[in-house]
């Protein structure tokens, strides 16, 4: 073959390769990168991955607990995304928890059901947990939206059970997780107070006055915060409030202390008067701020505002609401944090 032969096949076979370049799709690159997707728990505001809480998805389960300071089974109370401390017979006081975002398999120990908890629970929907009740209270509660899971009403499914190093009446137990999961009609709860996810943004350390401490104050009973640089941990009647399972002690990011009255007509059961208004304070990041609460209805949530209207924005994670009785000699004590002499 000639030169000029070799030369021009050459030159057409590159006319060949430029051609085919040229005159197809020009290829583009691959993106395998899927932007992760987050959902907030409507009772801490916390954002979690889409698909990494399924308990998202179902309902909050809401448990009477024992609050005597002399009970130290305290099963998964550092758990609670939401939870009330309500007064009861004798002047002490019990506690309304609340699992949703991470529902153990052991909470308690679960007690009896009291008047004001429809209405503490109503705006949750879900599921309500205790061991029963006078028949009145019962039958108030069942009168409800939530669906009541009692020690009888369970007995064959096998979320109540009995701790065998307690005694009775304080050793009931019940697996949140498998009761939520019994259960995938019901729907998750509404958010019950308003999250910021700026702590300079919520209401306590934006407008607030520095606390070290505060004491809240029942006929006969005593809850105690210190304030210990990031949120606030709890004491009980003078002894560390602690988790049974863990052996921590409990801490809230927010305290709301609500200034309520009680209504008599039960007698020695006291019931707490939610559905009406009043003022109350709101302790976040070692700040305080007073605020306003109202309650429209016994399926409403307790709405806080500040002194200009405005809602109150809570830090996101856990909270604890103190329900201080006015008329039953309530009160609430607040130290300022000591002075840093070592400046």
């Amino acid at each position: 073959m000639s030169k000029q032969v070799r030369a021009a096949s050459l030159v057409a076979m590159a006319a060949l390769l430029l051609s085919g370049c040229t005159t197809g799709a020009t290829p583009q690159p691959t993106n395998s990168y899927t932007p992760k997707v987050y959902v907030n728990a409507p009772l801490t505001g916390m954002p979690f991955e889409e698909g990494t809480r399924p308990s998202l998805d179902g309902p909050s389960v809401a448990c009477k607990i024992d609050n005597v300071h002399t009970e130290t089974l305290k099963a998964n109370i550092n758990r609670t995304d939401l939870v009330y401390v309500e007064l009861v017979e004798g002047g002490l006081t019990r506690l309304v928890a609340v699992w949703h975002s991470d529902l153990p398999t052991a909470v308690g120990p679960v007690r009896s059901i009291r008047p004001m908890d429809p209405d503490i629970i109503s705006p949750l929907g879900g599921i309500v947990c205790y061991s029963g009740g006078q028949l009145k209270f019962v039958t108030m509660m069942r009168n409800t939206n939530v669906f009541n899971a009692s020690e009888t009403s369970e007995q064959s499914n096998g979320t109540f059970s009995r701790a065998k190093d307690r005694e009775a009446p304080k050793n009931v137990l019940v697996d949140a997780a498998k009761l939520a999961a019994a259960h995938p009609d019901l729907t998750p709860p509404a958010a019950q107070f308003e999250f910021t996810a700026i702590t300079e943004q919520a209401s306590a350390v934006a407008a607030g006055t520095p606390v070290g401490n505060f004491s809240i104050y029942y006929p006969s009973a005593l809850s105690h915060w210190d304030y210990n640089g990031t949120n606030f941990a709890r004491t009980q009647d003078g002894i560390a409030h602690k988790d049974s399972e863990s052996g921590l002690q409990t801490t809230a990011t927010n305290v709301v202390v609500l200034n309520v009255q009680i209504d008599r007509q039960y007698g020695k059961v006291p019931k707490t008067i939610l559905v009406s208004s009043g003022t109350g304070w709101v302790f976040s990041q070692g700040k305080q701020v007073a605020v306003k609460w109202s309650k429209a209805s016994q399926t409403a949530p307790i709405v806080l505002t500040d002194a200009d209207g405005a809602p109150v924005k809570l830090i996101r994670g856990n909270t604890w609401v103190e329900l201080l009785p006015q008329n039953e000699n309530g009160r609430l004590e607040v130290e300022a944090p000591l002075e840093d002499t070592t400046k």
